[in-house]
């Protein structure tokens, strides 16, 4: 994993946290995020099925 569980929900928090006139930026973060997350989880997918 590239970030582990914690680090995605702290993640996702400080992005909340971002200001209207940080708008723009927060939801390519946000995007940045998820795909990471995405990732993240495929990964962990894959690991479950060769087991």
């Amino acid at each position: 994993m590239r970030l582990t569980w914690s680090q995605h929900l702290a993640a996702a928090r400080t992005i909340e946290l971002a200001g209207e006139d940080q708008c723009g930026t927060a939801l390519a973060l946000m995007g940045m995020a998820c795909l990471l997350l995405l990732q993240d989880l495929s990964d962990s997918a894959d690991v479950c099925e060769r087991d």
